[in-house]
């Protein structure tokens, strides 16, 4: 039986405020106390849904608790976990081995994604930031982890588009923010748990007069306070990251209409890019996409 003296902290906050908590934070209270080992293997938009609540309602939750932020609150699940069996249970656990019902999983909850992507982000937030990336004269990507990979998927994009970018290396960061200007445009990406080398340099940026475009997971992300334009991208997998699909989507939506809006120029890019990268060595087998060339023999030499 446990005893007070080895009940778990967050047990003890929970049972101080239970009887105050709003209806809303007392639904996820009561979620978590039905099943606390697979709460804390919830990220918040799932807790958020399965206690039929806003994912605001889960973060005031967790700082009404006393915690800084979902992460703190959620560590705080696992060590309750651990403390009540002795045991590491969150390791024992059994990750899914169907892989065709995995790949279900994954696209459903992608799909959710995508739907709460549309409907957190409005006409005005996404036209501001298709305007700074094109009035910028230059354009630097910064992340770190999964955040990287999504600004070389976005600088990608917009180069394809005409707006070239750079996406900076998370070991070079202080060098790319510091030859930035007031014309210049940083973009920031970062997803719990946040790179603090990406928020110093928003802060760095912000204090320098350097535009900031972010995005991250939740409109209040540790970016918030240094952006002037901050897109939130609701992304969580599977595997308690972040997928890179709802970013995919949104930076081929910003690639999309900022070709649109030059589209001779855009033509004209495609055109000299597709004559400079055309193959010079493809088998005859092979069929002809744009952008590629047989490699013709030369004729041979009358003798």
């Amino acid at each position: 039986m446990m005893t007070p003296s080895n009940t778990p902290e967050i047990q003890v906050r929970l049972a101080d405020v239970y009887r105050e908590l709003p209806e809303a934070q007392r639904a996820i209270a009561d979620l978590l106390m039905g099943d606390p080992l697979l709460g804390a293997l919830w990220g918040i938009e799932s807790m958020a849904e399965r206690a039929q609540v806003s994912v605001g309602s889960v973060m005031r939750f967790a700082k009404r608790l006393g915690y800084k932020g979902f992460s703190d609150f959620r560590d705080a699940l696992r060590a309750a976990c651990t403390t009540r069996s002795g045991e590491a249970e969150l390791e024992l656990l059994e990750g899914p081995t169907d892989m065709l019902g995995t790949l279900g999983e994954v696209v459903r909850r992608d799909g959710e994604h995508l739907d709460r992507m549309i409907h957190a982000v409005d006409t005005s937030m996404l036209e501001g930031a298709a305007k700074v990336l094109v009035e910028a004269d230059h354009r630097v990507i910064l992340g770190r982890g999964v955040g990287h990979v999504m600004g070389q998927i976005f600088a990608f994009y917009l180069t394809q588009a005409g707006v070239p970018c750079i996406a900076a290396l998370p070991s070079d960061f202080s060098n790319q923010v510091a030859n930035l200007g007031a014309k210049d445009l940083l973009v920031v990406i970062s997803f719990s748990p946040y790179s603090r080398e990406t928020v110093d340099a928003a802060i760095f940026a912000k204090q320098n007069g350097v535009p900031i475009l972010a995005f991250s997971d939740r409109k209040d992300s540790p970016l918030a306070p240094y952006a002037d334009i901050l897109i939130p991208v609701p992304s969580e997998d599977l595997l308690f990251s972040f997928s890179l699909t709802s970013f995919a989507a949104l930076s081929h939506a910003f690639a999309i209409v900022l070709a649109a809006r030059d589209q001779s120029g855009t033509l004209r890019r495609l055109k000299a890019a597709d004559k400079v990268a055309q193959p010079l060595f493809v088998d005859h087998w092979l069929p002809v996409q744009p952008g590629a060339m047989r490699m013709l023999k030369p004729a041979l030499k009358a003798d």
